[in-house]
């Protein structure tokens, strides 16, 4: 789920954060020699499904694509089953790279720019995807092309992630076909509730009695251990949403704050600036209640800078929240389970229960504009999003090793666990894949299958999931904006201000001189011209 500016910004907070977000397979490599791969590879390139001719895949290459996170420990031995299939079926290796969550600001455009070895490069509508885009750091794709050259894929998508994928007229993104669905949670722990008689909990809002229960007795335990990427707006997002303004932003950029906000549940996608009461007054109770539980040592002093994830401390026993969303919990539930520990989530809603569908282009991956073999690395990842011995190898591991398929559904190998297994599902970045075509997980609690099936009353559709914005005209204005953001908003939301109604009177005072009024015109031209095209 569900991200990252410079720290993060509320579009991150919805998704990763980003992040984040469940085999059978083998290899296909027949070849008894190396010249016999390059044969094959070359049989299987040059015609496509309907035998049209795609690529002379005679020439050996070696790609280099970019992920997001980190390596997990298998991953080497993963990469190295891959490139087995990939030299077999198109004379293709890859080499791939990661950007960290903590280096994503600085490190995800310098790559672009650079203009080093990358052939392809993760991206995602709250991942650089419209910035990147319009400066011309991707490549422009063609549907001719990923007819072409990714005819899998074609098959797969429905032609509204194209539509969602284009900037300006034109396509620089290869979305996924299968949009997560997902809401972004809080992990609690059930069996401490219980041991301190605490009611049990619905909303985010209600759990100031666990935080204290938890603050005045597991002294080896801290209520949040929020980090500074993913966890840190977390708890004033989660109160904003129920308390009334349940908003996106607008512009929707990354690593930045536009001081525009959409609230999903309103059809008519009303654009409102940062200080319309509306906004004001929800952010000021969530900002107030936040303040007091920082105060109150409920809160992690060094949050602003911490890299530790909650959820990775929340398995660790050191954190007694987790935050995290409906696909990056598995593993979290399953370490919990084998701890005895009873995890409950709460998911973090409106306060009409609902939460924004993901667009198909909240997970993609582009082409970059530098490449060298462009054709080649659509090919890789037409096998490797669509070809379901390829969508599984890189997302559960290898069959036998990491996982195993039996009576219809994905467990583990005998004598692995979920702390041993070194490749867990969806943590290794490959978040694009076709994820329909996965069997459920067999370490499925019968509440987190629940939590999955509610999922259809809570989902509801984003009136701009398809608007890209042009930023063109306000481009100074928003790097004003985040400017403003990191030095007056971040602290709002972390709770570290001496007087909340100060805090935020300082930050209209900040962003007014930053040029918030010219964005938020801007932004209300452009949706309100985006609305009536859907006429």
């Amino acid at each position: 789920m569900k991200f990252k500016k410079p720290l993060f910004t509320l579009i991150s907070s919805l998704l990763v954060t980003g992040v984040v977000m469940t085999g059978c397979s083998g290899n296909n490599n027949n070849a008894s020699s190396g010249d016999n791969q390059t044969n094959n590879a070359q049989a299987t390139a040059n015609t496509n499904a309907g035998g049209e001719a795609t690529a002379d895949t005679s020439k050996p290459v070696k790609l280099t694509g970019y992920l997001l996170g980190s390596a997990p420990a298998g991953m080497d031995a993963v990469v190295k089953e891959l490139n087995k299939k990939l030299k077999a079926d198109i004379n293709t290796e890859i080499d791939f790279r990661y950007i960290g969550w903590g280096d994503l600001a600085s490190k995800y455009p310098l790559v672009l720019a650079a203009g080093e070895d990358v052939d392809f490069i993760f991206s995602a509508n709250w991942a650089y995807y419209n910035q990147e885009a319009a400066k011309g750091a991707f490549r422009e794709i063609t549907i001719d092309e990923i007819q072409q050259y990714m005819p899998k894929h074609f098959a797969a998508t429905n032609e509204v992630a194209w539509k969602e994928a284009q900037v300006n007229g034109k396509i620089f993104m290869i979305p996924t076909s299968s949009p997560d669905q997902k809401v972004p949670v809080t992990l609690i722990r059930g069996d401490l509730r219980k041991k301190y008689n605490i009611p049990e909990i619905k909303k985010f809002q209600d759990i100031e009695p666990y935080l204290e229960a938890v603050k005045n007795n597991e002294r080896a335990i801290i209520p949040i251990n929020a980090d500074s990427q993913y966890d840190f707006g977390k708890s004033f997002f989660n109160l904003q949403w129920e308390l009334g303004a349940a908003t996106v932003d607008s512009v929707l950029i990354t690593n930045g704050w536009s001081g525009t906000h959409t609230d999903w549940d309103d059809p008519n996608g009303k654009v409102y600036s940062q200080f319309d009461p509306y906004i004001m007054d929800t952010q000021k109770k969530a900002a107030g209640i936040v303040k007091s539980w920082y105060d109150k040592g409920y809160i992690n002093k060094n949050a602003i800078s911490n890299k530790v994830r909650s959820k990775d401390s929340f398995e660790q026993g050191k954190s007694a929240v987790a935050f995290g969303n409906t696909n990056d919990i598995q593993t979290t539930l399953a370490k919990a389970a084998q701890q005895g520990w009873e995890v409950e989530i709460i998911p973090n809603l409106s306060a009409k229960g609902t939460y924004p569908m993901d667009p198909y282009i909240n997970n993609g991956v582009s082409i970059a504009a530098g490449s060298k073999n462009p054709e080649r690395a659509m090919m890789a990842l037409d096998l490797i999003m669509e070809e379901p011995s390829y969508n599984k190898l890189v997302y559960f591991g290898i069959e036998g090793v990491n996982y195993v398929e039996k009576d219809g559904k994905i467990d583990l190998p005998e004598g692995v666990t979920a702390d041993s297994n070194t490749y867990a599902p969806d943590a290794a970045g490959f978040w694009f894949t076709n994820k329909s075509q996965f069997p459920p997980m067999a370490n499925w609690t019968e509440q987190y299958i629940q939590h999955k099936e509610s999922l259809k009353d809570i989902l509801v559709p984003y009136v701009y999931n398809s608007l890209a914005m042009d930023t063109a005209n306000i481009k100074t204005e928003l790097a004003n904006m985040s400017t403003v953001y990191t030095q007056y908003g971040l602290p709002i939301q972390g709770g570290i201000v001496k007087d909340v109604d100060k805090a935020f009177t300082e930050l209209e005072k900040k962003a007014k001189d930053a040029g918030i009024d010219k964005i938020v015109a801007e932004a209300e031209k452009q949706t309100q011209e985006f609305l009536a095209k859907q006429k």
